[in-house]
């Protein structure tokens, strides 16, 4: 079961293919508004209610989609309080602004790991960029048909340094190299041309795949 969890914030709307492709979706707060400007009808909705709009407010006065409202005095960001109501087993993809507010941005990045590292298969786009947390002692194959204008950077976390970092499929080769926290030696690779699929593999460490297509 794959869901999707839409959030606020800036998100373009090519990132509704994704939420389409979903089995269910899942809404934190003013997610709702970007689902009913692309025609989504979420199966959930979570959050503190402070802000939706007018508009989906009264959407949800008038809908029966099944609503879980919070205080606004809470330990959790409305999308964690939604990622925490998925099943277990199922895979996620986090729709979500990564160019807005840069407290959200970071916490939502943070929730990559952080769910990753419990084994759950999740994924973050906002339509334009994707972002695939891998956890060392693991790797990942991303498949997919690119332009000469995809960039692929590899983002050690926090203050990790990421070791036994390798890549096959992408133009500037890597084996076996450690990667420090706040080094740019690994932003904006691309795959090679022709490429069907790209892997990479970390020994330890904690990283962040980030792959930014041509709009």
């Amino acid at each position: 079961m794959r869901i999707a969890v839409v959030t606020g914030g800036p998100i373009y709307p090519e990132a509704s293919f994704t939420a389409r492709g979903a089995d269910a979706v899942y809404c934190a707060d003013s997610g709702l508004d970007y689902c009913i400007a692309n025609g989504i009808r979420p199966d959930m909705f979570f959050g503190d209610m402070d802000s939706v709009s007018d508009e989906g407010r009264n959407y949800l006065e008038h809908s029966d989609i099944p609503m879980k409202v919070f205080s606004t005095h809470k330990d959790m960001t409305d999308t964690e309080l939604a990622l925490c109501d998925c099943p277990d087993g199922c895979s996620i993809d986090l729709i979500c602004s990564l160019t807005g507010r840069i407290d959200h941005v970071l916490a939502n990045l943070g929730l990559l790991i952080k769910f990753r590292e419990k084994g759950c298969d999740i994924v973050a786009t906002d339509g334009m960029t994707d972002v695939i947390p891998l956890i060392g002692g693991n790797k990942v194959t991303i498949e997919g048909s690119w332009d000469d204008d995809v960039a692929v950077s590899l983002i050690p976390f926090a203050n990790d340094t990421v070791q036994g970092v390798s890549v096959e499929g992408l133009e500037y080769p890597l084996d076996n190299k450690d990667i420090t926290a706040l080094s740019s030696l690994t932003i904006s690779n691309k795959p090679i041309a022709g490429a069907e699929s790209f892997t990479v593999k970390a020994g330890a460490g904690r990283l962040l795949i980030t792959i930014t297509k041509s709009l």
